[in-house]
């Protein structure tokens, strides 16, 4: 027997029904509040750009329940994205490990202020619904099986399969074969 491993990238957005079912607090209500609060911060001090959240944490005038609300969320969002993802890929691969969950929502956001609609976009981006995944998937093969090399098409096309019904989106950004 040989183990094939995959290393994949994975994003994932989490539906709102999912959301509701599960959380306490509305992660679009929270991403829409904080949209605001940082556009209203760039407009006032004429930044060029929107920061990251974690910038605001050395703003004494931000709002810090609020990005300690929108952490929270984001920690639960991850937990429930990886228990889903586990449970989901267990059953296909020998074994699934996590090399990294976190949400999109504390990344540089792809929008500035004088962009069209950029507090839609910027609310949007501070949804805590999509979540970034780094896994690794090994899968066993027969020693007479000549199908090592498709171990990365498979393992891209199973985390889809299995991922689709889930999740409102599931997009497959990255993958090698070790």
């Amino acid at each position: 027997m040989q183990v094939d491993q995959v290393n994949l990238g994975v994003r994932l957005v989490l539906a709102d029904e999912m959301l509701r079912a599960r959380l306490s607090a509305s992660a679009s209500g929270l991403g829409h509040e904080l949209a605001m609060e940082i556009d209203a911060y760039c407009n006032q001090h004429q930044l060029g750009y929107y920061p990251a959240i974690e910038f605001f944490r050395q703003v004494d005038e931000f709002d810090q329940d609020l990005i300690d609300q929108v952490e929270q969320l984001s920690w639960k969002v991850c937990k429930l994205a990886r228990e889903e993802v586990q449970s989901r890929l267990r059953p296909i691969f020998s074994t699934v490990k996590f090399r990294s969950v976190q949400t999109e929502a504390f990344a540089l956001p792809p929008v500035r202020p004088n962009q069209p609609s950029s507090l839609e976009r910027l609310a949007e981006h501070c949804t805590v619904d999509t979540v970034k995944l780094e896994l690794q998937v090994s899968m066993l093969r027969k020693d007479d099986d000549q199908r090592g090399d498709a171990a990365e098409g498979y393992a891209r096309k199973m985390i889809f399969r299995w991922l689709k019904s889930v999740f409102a989106d599931v997009k497959v950004t990255a993958s090698s074969q070790q």
